[in-house]
């Protein structure tokens, strides 16, 4: 992630540094935002990440609930694993493995790559960064920027449509 940063900051520094020399685009007027400062400083960004850590607090409870749960039955099996008869035993540690299999599958239901908790994540940040976006572009726009850059993913958030190149290298890359 520390390459991608510094190899994405290079780049947009040779962009601008670029841009300055050649006479055409003397004019640009770049400006840049530090997206990490507004989300740790916007009031509905506290309050959404406030929800998100309640929302993760109350999965990771349950999860090492559903975790003491297991330790606590597999300690009893092995503490009395000389008195128990063979088919209790095996009743017992199947339900030990039962009970490991639905703590996984929770564990990948709520708090995993695609789970409850990112799902959650997803639907209460993404209005969030819209609002942010439609600023930027207000912004952008009432202020004649011809790019807003972000300093954190280094990323352009805005550039006028007239600065917009990507037809020309598709069509570049068509003729190959």
């Amino acid at each position: 992630m520390k390459n991608y940063r510094m190899f994405s900051g290079t780049i947009i520094l040779l962009l601008i540094v670029l841009l300055g020399w050649n006479q055409s685009y003397a004019q640009n007027k770049i400006r840049y935002i530090d997206s990490q400062r507004i989300l740790n400083e916007f009031p509905e960004a506290q309050e959404v990440q406030k929800k998100l850590d309640g929302i993760r607090a109350g999965y990771e409870s349950e999860y090492n609930t559903m975790l003491q749960q297991y330790e606590a039955l597999v300690k009893e099996i092995e503490n009395q694993s000389l008195l128990l008869s063979p088919e209790k035993k095996a009743e017992k540690e199947s339900e030990a493995q039962e009970l490991a299999m639905n703590i996984e599958q929770f564990r990948y239901q709520k708090l995993g790559p695609q789970g409850e908790l990112y799902k959650k994540n997803m639907e209460l940040t993404q209005p969030l960064y819209d609002k942010i976006n439609q600023i930027i572009q207000r912004v952008g726009e009432a202020e004649d920027y011809d790019y807003i850059l972000d300093v954190v993913p280094g990323s352009v958030l805005y550039a006028k449509p007239m600065y917009d190149i990507t037809n020309r290298i598709i069509e570049e890359l068509s003729k190959q």
